[in-house]
């Protein structure tokens, strides 16, 4: 039972180490060439469009997987296309919210063209989605995952050859190109996981009904990219700055990276999850094992070579970094846990109750950081992440235990 999404996993984790040494060299490369304001800036976009690419997915990958499992394979094709065409309607209300924030909010005054073209990426985020939904139901993340190498290669590639002073700008378009490229080789693999694929145009009585479903969901991803990510930095660029938002900012892109293997594993499973048929509780005990022993490798680990590995990146001009990491390895063990816990809660048909603990948490988060942020800094906003997790992964827990 375990074999094919470990195997599954396995692949998912080599290409995301792949993946993670280009991270780390854009990252080392970025940190450089663009200073540390100009970074802080940077951080601020990612992190706060997070909130969009949220939007413009709306739930919808883990809540299409789990439907798209439930079906025979000649039956999924108008699941697949259904929810695609969901995406596409989420990623332009997405793109007019983000419009509103660019030329409405006084943080993105001086660096709206840039916010513009990183908006435009959502689009294309959605419609990688969309080939993600299909690879991962079919168990193809073999697939998937060359297609997630190129998109970062590309823009690596493009950094390192480029003789010239890059911008923000530059920055921005070049991933925007990135992406496009990617989706180009995405297109001709997703024939080799899908075969019988059959255009259709949309179902207003699929869609509704999907809405129904994904909701929950929707609102509680946009909600946990909000206290994952955005409040933090809006809060931090406000209350200390752009260069202590870089600092932060860096230190949460380690974090972001650690958690993936538990995010990749997880997915693995989840479509065994969702199958009525397969022995949840032995396929949830194996599990929290797996997971368990990555976290006891991982965190001793990492907390070690934090001033080593925040120096090779950026140098000691971040060395505020090695402090905040290191903070954020005890929200990466409740991180691993929600991710398990929760997961095992949506395949059950609970995703009403994952957005009241999404509620619960952006709640505690805004509070915590608006209290911790003025006296501690940046220091204060990754304790507040780690009680935020701790609670999320408590609530998790509770719910599940739940008949």
């Amino acid at each position: 039972m375990m074999k094919k999404p470990i195997l599954n996993t396995l692949v998912q984790v080599g290409g995301k180490a792949v993946m993670i040494l280009f991270s780390l060299v854009t990252t080392g490369i970025l940190t450089r060439r663009l200073g540390v304001s100009v970074y802080g800036n940077y951080m601020l976009i990612t992190s706060v469009f997070l909130l969009f690419d949220s939007l413009a997915d709306f739930g919808t990958k883990v809540i299409g997987v789990r439907e798209a499992s439930k079906k025979k394979e000649d039956e999924r094709n108008e699941v697949y296309i259904q929810v695609a065409w969901f995406r596409l309607i989420t990623s332009l209300l997405a793109m007019m919210g983000g419009l509103l924030l660019i030329f409405f909010w006084s943080g993105f005054s001086q660096i709206k063209l840039e916010a513009l073209v990183a908006l435009v990426m959502i689009v294309f985020t959605s419609i990688a989605g969309s080939l993600e939904i299909i690879f991962q139901t079919e168990l193809r993340m073999d697939l998937k995952v060359l297609v997630d190498i190129l998109f970062p290669l590309i823009f690596l590639i493009t950094l390192l050859l480029w003789p010239e002073a890059i911008t923000l700008l530059w920055v921005f378009g070049v991933y925007l190109l990135a992406r496009i490229l990617s989706l180009i080789l995405g297109f001709d693999l997703v024939k080799k996981a899908w075969k019988t694929f059959t255009f259709r145009w949309w179902n207003r009585k699929f869609l509704w009904s999907f809405l129904k479903e994904t909701w929950p969901m929707g609102i509680y991803m946009i909600l946990f990219s909000g206290y994952d990510r955005a409040v933090d930095s809006i809060l931090i660029k406000q209350f200390v700055g752009a260069e202590k938002l870089a600092f932060y900012g860096l230190a949460y892109k380690i974090y972001g990276n650690l958690i993936q293997p538990a995010y990749f594993f997880v997915n693995s499973i989840f479509p065994m999850m969702s199958n009525a048929e397969t022995n949840r509780k032995k396929l949830f005990v194996k599990s929290t094992w797996l997971m368990g022993a990555g976290i006891l490798l991982m965190v001793p680990t990492i907390y070690w070579l934090s001033p080593w590995i925040i120096s090779v990146l950026a140098g000691n001009e971040f060395g505020e970094s090695v402090l905040i990491l290191r903070i954020l390895l005890v929200a990466l063990v409740f991180a691993f846990i929600s991710h398990l816990v929760g997961f095992t809660v949506i395949a059950k048909g609970g995703q009403r109750q994952i957005l009241m603990i999404g509620l619960v948490s952006l709640v505690v988060n805004i509070v915590g950081n608006l209290i911790a942020i003025p006296l501690f800094g940046i220091v204060g906003a990754a304790w507040v992440t780690v009680a935020t997790e701790g609670i999320a992964s408590g609530l998790m827990i509770i719910t599940l235990k739940k008949p």
